[in-house]
C-alpha cells in the first residue's frame, strides 16, 4: 500500500549494474516499463523489492505507452504497486484523461494503484490545468504525476527547471491543489537543490524520482554546495541503462555524495 506517512521519499533511478548498491538506498521506487520488458535482471531486482514500486508507461522513453494489456502484463512482471496511466506529451488533454478512464477498470481489477499524469498541447497552461482538476476530483485516480515534459510544455515561456514550482504555486494560488492526493514529481530538469527544496516548503511534493545523482556521478560529476542547485546543469547525455559497473572509486566516492545530499533535502 501507498503509505503516505513515509513521503515525502525520492526513488534512485540507476543503469541495472548499479541497483543493488544504490537503488536500494530508496524507500520506493520509479521502475522503468521498457526495461522490464526487454532486461530480465532489470524486472527481477524490481521484483524482489518489498517497497512500493511504481512502474512508468514507457512514454518518455519511447515517444508513446506501452498498449494497455502490455502495461498491465509489465507490472505484473516486476511485482508494480502502481502503473503510470497511457499519457500522449503535447497532444490534447483530453487526450490523456480519455485513455487513462479506458484503462482504469482493468488497472483497478487486476490490483494496481493508478498513476495519472496530466498532459497538453504546448503552451494550453489551462489545458493542463483542466486535466489535473480532472485527477484530483477522481476516486479513481490514487497518484498524480507533476511531469518533466507536460508542465514544461504547458508553460514553455518558463525555464524547464523551475516550471513546475510556478505550475505548483499556480494552482495552490487557485485553490485547486488537492492535498488530500498524492503528488509524485516525476525526474528532475535541474540539479536536485533547485525544484526539491521549494516544493517540499510548498508541502507539494510525496515523491520524486531522478536518475541525477548517480548517472551524474558517472559521467564524473561530484555534486557540491558551491552550485545552487548542487551541481553547474543537468547531465545532456542521455542515461545508459547497460552501463557496465565501474572500479573507480572516485565515481563510487561520486555516486553516495550525489545520493546523500539529494536525500539529505528529505530530512
Amino acid at each position: 500500500m501507498l503509505d503516505r506517512a513515509k513521503r515525502p521519499q525520492f526513488c534512485i533511478i540507476a543503469p541495472t549494474a548499479y541497483l543493488g548498491r544504490y537503488a536500494t538506498q530508496s524507500t520506493m521506487h520509479l521502475v522503468l516499463a521498457h526495461l522490464v520488458d526487454t532486461n530480465d535482471r532489470y524486472a527481477s531486482f524490481y521484483a524482489s523489492r518489498s517497497e512500493f514500486k511504481i512502474m512508468d508507461n514507457g512514454a518518455f522513453e519511447l515517444g508513446e505507452p506501452y498498449k494497455p494489456e502490455e502495461l498491465i502484463r509489465l507490472g505484473r512482471q516486476c511485482a508494480a504497486d502502481a502503473i503510470v496511466l497511457p499519457d500522449y506529451p503535447g497532444q490534447s488533454w483530453l487526450k490523456t484523461i480519455e485513455a487513462g478512464e479506458k484503462l482504469i477498470p482493468a488497472v483497478k481489477e487486476a490490483g494496481f494503484n493508478t498513476f495519472f499524469a496530466p498532459q497538453s498541447e504546448i503552451g494550453d497552461t489551462e489545458g493542463w490545468v483542466q486535466g489535473y482538476i480532472h485527477g484530483s476530483k477522481s476516486d479513481d485516480i490514487d497518484i498524480i504525476g507533476m511531469s518533466i515534459l507536460a508542465i514544461p510544455n504547458a508553460m514553455p515561456w518558463l525555464p524547464r527547471t523551475y516550471a513546475r514550482v510556478v505550475m505548483t504555486q499556480l494552482l495552490q494560488d487557485r485553490g485547486i491543489f488537492n492535498t488530500n492526493k498524492y503528488h509524485h514529481y516525476l525526474g528532475l530538469n535541474a540539479g536536485p537543490n533547485l525544484e526539491i527544496p521549494p516544493l517540499l516548503k510548498m508541502k507539494a511534493l510525496d515523491s520524486c524520482d531522478s536518475s541525477n545523482p548517480v548517472w551524474a556521478g558517472i559521467c564524473g560529476n561530484m555534486y557540491s554546495e558551491m552550485f545552487d542547485s548542487f551541481t553547474t546543469r543537468k547531465i545532456d547525455k542521455h542515461v545508459d541503462f547497460h552501463y557496465p559497473m565501474t572500479d573507480s572509486e572516485y565515481v563510487h566516492r561520486a555516486i553516495q555524495n550525489n545520493i546523500n545530499m539529494t536525500l539529505g533535502l528529505f530530512t
